[in-house]
């Protein structure tokens, strides 16, 4: 079955690879670089989260408004880099998946890479805890939702004395040393992952940390352009005395959220093991 699948996932990659060199030429796909890519993204990523964490105000009420003043007031450089750090992690993230898929079906991940593998699950595991981590911090109606529904999600675990979902439960439950504590989380987290993904192209003979000029240039003018034609926007403060009836999703890191409320947290957690145990036995 394994070999049947990456016999398939192949012959996608390579139409895929092969339009793209029609396109773009081999020396510019950017199917070669997807791991250089995750690490550009990356840069992006903590270039312009710095430049917002300067303007950040931690607290409640400061939160939300701190967000929407470098959103609205400076919207030349500051909304633009608040659409850059949401457009450069979703690419983050898409572009390791298809690095790890393209490994796979290339069967590039068993004998001496089988540790790489593993650091990259890792690594991916961090980018998802610091993307929905990064979600709190607007402190809008979607931080909301995703702060309860976490909640939610880790009471399943019988490993904390009384439900999480409690400090949720009203207005003035949050107060301004948990966004501090959210701050800490959102830079450390990123350095862990950093570390990891240092280790992880240790072990990979030749490995591309960095795709060429022109790629690069390339891929921040089109998040440019992304981010003056759908800037990333607020959905209107949180309100813990009420529940949001309607937000708009990030679908890269919050895709398993709608399944918390239709399969439940517990499924959903045998859902993330079952995929983390299958990768992590793959290699062998």
């Amino acid at each position: 079955m394994i070999n049947f699948i990456r016999r398939i996932g192949q012959s996608v990659f390579l139409r895929q690879e092969s339009a793209f060199n029609s396109v773009f030429g081999p020396a510019l796909n950017p199917l070669y670089y997807l791991g250089a890519i995750s690490y550009w993204m990356f840069w992006i990523v903590v270039v312009s989260g710095f430049y917002i964490y300067a303007f950040y105000d931690t607290g409640v009420q400061d939160a939300f408004n701190s967000v929407e003043r470098i959103t609205r007031e400076q919207w030349y450089l500051g909304g633009i880099m608040r659409s850059l750090h949401r457009y450069a992690s979703d690419g983050m993230l898409l572009a390791a998946v298809l690095h790890m898929g393209r490994n796979f079906v290339f069967d590039r991940y068993r004998n001496f890479r089988w540790f790489s593998w593993y650091t990259g699950i890792a690594v991916l595991w961090l980018v998802y805890m610091a993307g929905i981590n990064g979600y709190w911090l607007v402190w809008d109606k979607l931080a909301q939702f995703v702060a309860v529904a976490t909640a939610e999600w880790l009471d399943a675990l019988p490993i904390f004395s009384a439900p999480l979902v409690r400090n949720f439960l009203e207005q003035g439950s949050v107060n301004d040393r948990f966004f501090s504590l959210l701050s800490f989380v959102h830079i450390g987290v990123p350095l862990g992952a950093f570390a990891l993904i240092w280790i992880h192209t240790q072990r990979v003979p030749q490995a591309k940390t960095s795709p060429p000029r022109a790629l690069k240039i390339g891929l921040i003018l089109s998040m440019i352009v992304l981010s003056l034609v759908k800037p990333a926007l607020s959905q209107g403060p949180a309100d813990l005395d009420s529940s949001p009836s309607i937000v708009n999703l990030d679908w890269f890191y919050l895709w398993s959220y709608p399944l918390l409320y239709s399969w439940g947290p517990g499924k959903v957690w045998v859902l993330a093991g079952g995929i983390t145990g299958f990768l992590l036995l793959l290699p062998f």
